[in-house]
């Protein structure tokens, strides 16, 4: 049967379980009551080798935060420290009160549903826990290395084995001043551009179109002359470039 004491609001903080109550509703017996059980934060040096233990072994991390506690953690380290029950207060005001083991008993539920919480309690919250894995890992990664234009053509010379070295080609190049000009190959493409001359253009009707405007029929045609004028014109230059 649900009595006054079922109900009660649970904080977990480093350091402290708190747990906050009011009665029942419908039991009108009881009085509000909290009760606040310490617990001993985990010493600077265990934390140290709790953050790189889980550094070198992401896996292990991994399993933490889907909820699954590393047994080593469980067993040589959790076993260690637990709620100190004899400093454990409640200000319900009654004598032998259960307050205490049931807020005891309803944070261990919740530190198997949450192992992450049970560190958070031993001064080891879930951000600060990440940070410092993180970090560890970035410092163990080397900086990158700044490759020298050296290495650069060094890497289109092993690229260009078969046939002339990248960086001998590149490096005549340059010498002579024709790293903007094409290769020899470019000048042996030949495009030869011809126009037919049309007398009279063949232009679809544009009068459905363009109801408003008069005379669309003579303006479509004298466009398409222009432009074809045009292309001769452009014809003309390259087939028959200037001295």
């Amino acid at each position: 049967m649900t009595n006054y004491m079922d109900t009660f609001e649970l904080s977990i903080v480093p350091g402290w379980i708190h747990a906050t109550a009011a009665p029942v509703k419908e039991i009108r017996q009881g009085a509000p009551w909290e009760a606040h059980i310490p617990a001993a934060p985990f010493a600077a040096e265990e934390t140290a080798d709790i953050l790189r233990e889980l550094a070198g072994h992401p896996l292990e991390l991994h399993a933490l935060l889907k909820g699954q506690m590393p047994l080593w953690l469980e067993e040589d380290v959790m076993s260690q420290y637990a709620p100190d029950l004899d400093q454990a207060t409640c200000a319900c005001g009654q004598d032998g009160c259960d307050h205490i083991r049931l807020v005891l008993e309803e944070a261990e539920r919740k530190f198997r549903a949450e192992p992450l919480l049970r560190l958070a309690l031993l001064g080891l919250p879930r951000d600060q826990l990440l940070n410092a894995v993180f970090r560890d890992w970035a410092e163990r990664v080397p900086p990158a290395a700044e490759s020298s234009d050296g290495d650069a053509l060094g890497k289109l010379e092993e690229k260009g084995k078969g046939g002339p070295l990248a960086g001998e080609w590149l490096a005549e190049a340059a010498e002579q001043g024709k790293l903007h000009e094409p290769g020899a190959g470019f000048r042996d493409v030949a495009v030869s551009l011809r126009t037919e001359p049309v007398d009279e253009f063949e232009v679809d009707d544009w009068a459905a179109l363009l109801p408003r405007v008069k005379n669309v029929q003579q303006i479509i045609r004298q466009i398409a002359s222009d432009a074809a004028d045009k292309a001769r014109e452009r014809a003309d230059k390259i087939n028959n470039p200037a001295p």
